[in-house]
């Protein structure tokens, strides 16, 4: 009994000595449950705060977004008037792109005229027409004036004064009208024909001069040169020696020919009778009639018709061997009758139409394409398709193209060529 009694006391007294430990356990087992939910509460409630931060961030970014661009929107321009902006400012550039390019062009000009080799430079002089900005190209042409003045190469000088008178430029005209002293025939040529391009009549003292000085016996391609450039400038007032250096036999046929051309060029009706007289003339030579009468064409002289229908009458007489050589000179006759408007030019020209002369009709085609009636339209058709020479059916057909009458032809007729080697010769 004492043992179970002491056993029992011993089994109480333990159990009240683990009871506080049982508590504290319970305690601290609460209090970790208790403690952990707040804990993840906190984290929970700390990862809730992040999202709702980081939504109301968003927002506020947003908002202030929004804000941005309504400010931006009334400070920027749309995309509307970008667009218009950039059209606008599009030719600035190019404009500018295209001047620096002129530029550059121009100073490589520049410097191949200064320091390249000739056929270089030659081709320089060449480029300044592709130059549009005009304080550029003045600039270039400056220079090419005094490369004529003072270049050593003739080529060079030749080049030069002719690009002035192909650009008109006026500004360098002195240098253009000095260059009729150059040592150089060639030079002094190009300079003639740059003074009638360019219509220098401050020259035209020059000229008469340098022309009266000039042996008209012998000749010369200069004098010839002379004479066009005085029939640019328009100078009745060397007629007078035009007529006599005419009629001097020991002018030579090249200066006598540009000397006719040119009374019919700045002449009058005053010329008629030498004019008519020189036509008529059976001994001359017979280019100098076919101008002499080309020149009272120009000179619309309708009184010397008469004239000119009786030596069309003449050469109809002859024997065919003989009509051979006057046909420039009928054909230019029946010409002068077109062109001063005589009717009884047609028939004239429908007995050409149909000479046997294979040169006689293809000049004829290209007389009466000038008549505006449909008969003229019937016969180019009829000698585009049936003329027995391909020189003539071209002519025929591009007279037939000019007056709209046919579609132009789109490839060239391969066998024109053969027919103008076969044509007839008669």
């Amino acid at each position: 009994m004492n043992k179970l009694f002491s056993f029992s006391r011993t089994i109480i007294i333990f159990y009240f000595m683990l009871i506080p430990c049982f508590r504290l356990n319970s305690q601290t087992a609460e209090t970790g449950k208790k403690n952990v939910p707040a804990a993840e509460k906190k984290t929970e409630a700390v990862k809730t705060d992040g999202k709702n931060s980081t939504l109301t961030e968003k927002k506020d970014s947003s908002k202030k977004s929004e804000e941005i661009n309504k400010t931006a929107d009334s400070k920027t321009p749309s995309e509307t008037q970008i667009k218009a902006d950039d059209k606008k400012a599009s030719p600035l550039k190019e404009q500018s792109k295209e001047q620096m390019n002129e530029k550059q062009k121009a100073d490589k000009i520049s410097q191949t005229l200064d320091y390249g080799i000739q056929k270089d430079r030659k081709t320089a002089i060449n480029m300044i027409k592709e130059i549009n900005d005009e304080q550029l190209k003045k600039n270039l042409l400056q220079k090419l004036a005094s490369l004529v003045s003072n270049d050593a190469d003739m080529e060079i000088r030749k080049n030069a004064v002719t690009a002035l008178g192909d650009h008109n430029s006026t500004e360098n005209s002195q240098a253009v009208i000095n260059a009729l002293d150059d040592d150089n025939d060639d030079v002094r040529i190009a300079a003639c024909y740059s003074i009638g391009k360019m219509k220098l009549a401050e020259s035209k003292s020059k000229l008469i001069e340098i022309l009266k000085k000039q042996d008209l016996t012998n000749p010369s391609n200069f004098t010839d040169a002379v004479i066009i450039a005085l029939s640019d400038l328009n100078s009745p007032e060397i007629i007078d020696f035009a007529i006599e250096s005419l009629k001097n036999i020991k002018t030579s046929k090249m200066v006598r020919e540009r000397l006719t051309l040119f009374i019919g060029k700045c002449g009058s009706a005053a010329q008629k009778d030498f004019l008519v007289s020189l036509y008529k003339d059976d001994e001359e030579d017979m280019t100098i009639r076919s101008y002499a009468v080309k020149s009272i064409a120009k000179l619309k002289i309708n009184e010397a018709s008469p004239d000119i229908k009786e030596v069309i009458r003449d050469i109809d007489s002859y024997s065919f061997s003989k009509k051979k050589k006057y046909y420039d000179l009928y054909m230019q006759s029946v010409t002068t009758l077109v062109e001063l408007g005589d009717t009884d030019s047609i028939p004239l020209l429908m007995n050409s139409i149909r000479s046997d002369n294979a040169e006689v009709r293809y000049k004829a085609v290209n007389l009466i394409k000038e008549f505006n009636d449909e008969r003229t339209i019937d016969i180019l058709k009829y000698k585009m398709k049936n003329d027995p020479s391909g020189k003539v059916r071209k002519a025929a057909r591009k007279a037939l193209e000019e007056k709209g009458a046919i579609e132009k032809e789109s490839s060239k007729d391969n066998s024109t060529e053969t027919d103008e080697k076969n044509e007839d010769t008669d």
